[in-house]
């Protein structure tokens, strides 16, 4: 895999991705949990504890507005 260079969409080095990405729309959030994979995990994990726990995103917000 290559890198971009800020504000380009070319890549510079590497091959790339040797296939393309598997379609995941068809499957709800219960299949999902089900599939081994470390970062899937984790980033259900994330958005489980958004909503759940929406309250503690709005406390650190500050709209600026006096």
């Amino acid at each position: 895999m290559g890198t971009r260079p800020y504000g380009t969409g070319e890549v510079i080095g590497g091959a790339g991705c040797a296939g393309g990405l598997p379609d995941l729309s068809g499957l709800d959030l219960a299949a999902l949990r089900g599939i081994e994979h470390p970062v899937l995990a984790q980033v259900i994990a994330g958005m489980v504890q958004r909503v759940t726990h929406p309250a503690e995103i709005l406390n650190a917000f500050d709209s600026g507005v006096d």
